[in-house]
């Protein structure tokens, strides 16, 4: 199959029910803090992705909602929203605008790398990690005034070159499956103190102890949890 061909096969398998009724409930009610973290590291990927992609083309920034192709000249036809229809109806349920332009943007670049495109060719992946954010769920992403935001947080709505200078995040099936886990177990641990349990836990990637760090600032109680393992684990917790 063609990458053109694969690419569509993934849009139409994505399951429209992941996002269908979701746009009116708070973000705790569909979707856990462990999944939250994975979305934001496929985010940052995906930021980091296209700001390398701009060092390549010397351009400083571009916004989220710009296909990769059109910045280096290529114009999309008026009946381009009619044909992602057709071709993966299970998007015409979906109201996530951001979500149907990114996929519709990747089709479009999968046509480039068929057409073997020199610049394509150089990142062929560059839509991945948006691709397996949808795939899993976590397309409830929108605009809001100058940021990207959904229950991950926020990210800025423009894309700056220097995003490509940071290290690449490992997006493997094993690495984020290990992220909601250790963010579960450190849930589980923050529960358990509270009740004044004091057993200890330890991290699921080095294997040191997790400790439990107060914060009674502005009259409010916060948790941060961190591995004794410099650069591991470290999440605030509230």
């Amino acid at each position: 199959m063609s990458y053109y061909e694969l690419a569509v096969e993934r849009i139409k398998n994505i399951d429209a029910k992941q996002y269908i009724g979701v746009s009116n409930k708070r973000y705790s009610e569909f979707r856990s803090r462990g999944e939250y973290e994975v979305d934001a590291r496929l985010i940052a990927e995906y930021y980091r992705r296209v700001g390398a992609y701009l060092q390549f083309i010397s351009k400083e920034v571009t916004s989220i909602y710009a296909g990769m192709d059109m910045l280096i000249g290529y114009k999309m036809v008026d009946n381009e929203w009619d044909e992602l229809l057709v071709k993966c109806p299970n998007f015409v349920e979906i109201d996530c605008m951001l979500m149907k332009l990114i996929s519709m943007h990747y089709l479009r670049w999968c046509t480039l790398l068929d057409n073997s495109n020199n610049i394509a060719l150089q990142f062929p992946d560059i839509y991945e990690p948006m691709i397996i954010l949808f795939e899993r769920g976590g397309g409830r992403i929108s605009t809001h005034h100058h940021e990207l935001v959904g229950g991950f947080g926020a990210f800025s709505r423009s894309i700056d070159a220097k995003r490509g200078d940071k290290k690449p995040i490992d997006i493997s099936d094993n690495a984020l499956k290990t992220i909601i886990e250790e963010i579960e177990l450190a849930e589980a641990y923050l529960v358990e103190h509270k009740k004044g349990n004091l057993t200890e836990k330890y991290c699921i990637r080095c294997g040191n102890r997790l400790i439990i760090h107060y914060n009674n600032e502005f009259g409010q109680q916060w948790y941060k949890i961190k591995c004794e393992t410099k650069d591991c684990f470290d999440n605030n917790f509230s």
